[in-house]
């Protein structure tokens, strides 16, 4: 079974960051604040070719749910999701033959792009099931993230079949295990039929539309498609590097992370070498050290039965001081006022 890799060493593209800044101006809130404690910028934001870090995307969530404190944002998000945005996945979705074909695309290159899940596709009567499972812990947000990423899997599909649900209605039904958002209600005639409180993540809907044909069909784009997202794979592999292989060794264990020396004795490497490969990649060991302690600050702050000198200490700081000041330095507000937002 494979376990779920540490939500720092996970990385999508920065059009989906940039979606959602997108949104969060729309709604009247300045880009400075949702980007807070993110280390993005608008113009990193705008090159399609960027890949940011899953932890970066976590953190403009948790700053629009704190500025804008609608689950809202994430039917809205996924509502207005658009082929083109998705790049080449996108393009090879509209290309392939039937919907079946494109479910068997979006298998392997969606998971690629969109590390949180993965899916397991069956068929129960004359039902299809999708059920997705996490491959990143995701949190607090997790009920966010859900209901964003099944919303847009349904616009997409539609989309993909040139259906219109505003005239023709949905196709599908949503299962998923939280309870019903307060606005849910607001959505409801916009959405797929959601039920709450199920045993998992799942996307149903007639087995019959698997073998319904796609208008926009082309063997021939389907194929260059395939070509150029496996590029794209081999290129993120690339760029995980030594990154990578670092974040996923950045493990706080009895309040303390792994130190540069420990870190290269892991990946068998000198701690001269180490240092050299991070630095080739544009980066250092004390950034990758900043990184994965915000993220795991944040996710310890949300819970509010943990005192904020506990969070201190879990994160390797004794001085609940210290932990302030880099928490200062990492989100623009302490840990305190951090927390208090969320509520």
């Amino acid at each position: 079974m494979n376990q779920p890799q540490p939500l720092a060493a996970a990385s999508l593209p920065a059009t989906y960051a940039l979606s959602l800044l997108a949104l969060m101006e729309e709604r009247g809130h300045a880009a400075d604040a949702v980007l807070a404690g993110s280390q993005l910028t608008r113009e990193q934001l705008q090159d399609q070719r960027t890949q940011i870090g899953a932890w970066q995307y976590a953190v403009l969530m948790g700053n629009a749910l704190r500025l804008d404190g609608d689950h809202g944002l994430a039917y809205e998000l996924g509502l207005r999701s658009q082929v083109t945005k998705h790049g080449f996945v996108g393009f090879g979705l509209i290309s392939c033959a039937t919907l079946r074909e494109a479910i068997d695309f979006s298998e392997r290159y969606f998971r690629a792009r969109v590390p949180a899940f993965t899916n397991v596709l069956s068929l129960e009567g004359d039902q299809v099931v999708i059920e997705l499972r996490e491959t990143i812990p995701l949190g607090p947000q997790r009920a966010f993230v859900m209901d964003l990423v099944v919303v847009e899997l349904c616009s997409l599909f539609a989309k993909v079949l040139g259906m219109d649900p505003a005239s023709e209605g949905w196709a599908s039904e949503i299962w998923v295990p939280h309870a019903e958002p307060a606005a849910y209600a607001r959505y409801r005639e916009r959405l797929p039929r959601f039920s709450f409180g199920k045993p998992a993540v799942q996307i149903r809907f007639p087995a019959r539309l698997l073998d319904e044909p796609i208008a926009t069909a082309d063997p021939v784009s389907v194929q260059l498609a395939i070509e150029r997202c496996e590029q794209e794979l081999s290129r993120q592999t690339a760029a995980s590097g030594t990154r990578g292989q670092v974040l996923t060794r950045l493990v706080c264990r009895d309040g303390r992370y792994p130190e540069v020396g420990e870190v290269a004795s892991m990946l068998h490497v000198s701690e001269r070498t180490l240092k050299r490969r991070l630095q080739d990649e544009g980066t250092s060991f004390q950034s990758l050290l900043d990184q994965v302690r915000q993220r795991d600050a944040q996710q310890l702050l949300a819970n509010p039965a943990l005192a904020i000198k506990q969070v201190a200490e879990a994160v390797g700081y004794s001085d609940p001081a210290n932990f302030a000041r880099a928490f200062a330095k990492w989100t623009g507000m302490s840990p305190r006022d951090w927390r208090a937002g969320r509520s």
